[in-house]
């Protein structure tokens, strides 16, 4: 059974509606979880509710104990996440509700051989201020096939490892409210192939990364691992 609308509401404003295990902002992509479940005793009350992205709820609600991998969200971690970011919002009122950037990717084509992909970033101005023009820089590892529109490219080491910056920009204003995908699937885009050489560094946790500039607010910076950005 769902928590009651005000429950959820509260623990949504609470949190900025952010995940309060990784702090990403979620906008829609988020739910209010049940720290301890029902079946187990757990309570339709604010004191078990905890707002968690859709990757971070996926975590937490499926872990499988008869084959083990990784570490289990236990409740009192769960609880100890959520009281201290509830803290830090309660500490920083006038801090953004939300510096979103939607990183995901499109499958174009597959053979049993390569997989290509494209990726799409879009930008939701959460801030209550118009953004004059932006600046986006994504970084890949080197090894991945890449195939991009008009990008600005140098080679560049993260970690010690060899990496391949692309860099846009644009000049048109974003208003409050406003969505716009800064990575397109067919004029500004980039697209990539992971094939059997590809495949096999997968384990190896290399990451794409990116940093997201506006001119009045905070730069968005983040990353996920590349296995996340395919379907091989």
């Amino acid at each position: 059974m769902p928590f009651p609308r005000d429950i959820r509401d509260l623990a949504l404003v609470k949190s900025h509606r952010r995940c309060c295990v990784c702090h990403e902002f979620g906008g829609r992509s988020v739910n209010v979880h049940h720290i301890v479940q029902e079946s187990d005793g757990g309570a339709n009350a604010l004191e078990n509710a905890i707002c968690l992205c859709l990757r971070c709820h996926a975590e937490a609600g499926h872990f499988n104990s008869r084959h083990p991998l990784g570490t289990k969200y236990s409740p009192t971690e769960l609880k100890a996440h959520r009281d201290q970011w509830w803290e830090h919002c309660e500490n920083h009122p006038d801090e953004p509700l939300g510096l979103f950037l939607d990183v995901r990717f499109k499958a174009i084509s597959r053979t049993a051989e390569v997989h290509r992909y494209c990726l799409i970033i879009t930008y939701t101005n959460t801030m209550r201020e118009a953004q004059d023009g932006w600046k986006l820089r994504v970084c890949f590892p080197s090894f991945l096939p890449l195939f991009p529109g008009d990008y600005d490219r140098c080679e560049i080491r993260l970690d010690g490892e060899p990496y391949v910056q692309l860099e846009s920009s644009s000049n048109d204003r974003v208003f409050p409210g406003e969505s716009i995908e800064v990575v397109t699937r067919d004029v500004h885009f980039i697209e990539y192939e992971v094939n059997d050489n590809v495949h096999r560094r997968l384990r190896l946790e290399h990451k794409v990364t990116w940093q997201f500039f506006t001119p009045n607010a905070p730069v968005i910076e983040g990353e996920k691992s590349l296995s996340e950005l395919q379907e091989f």
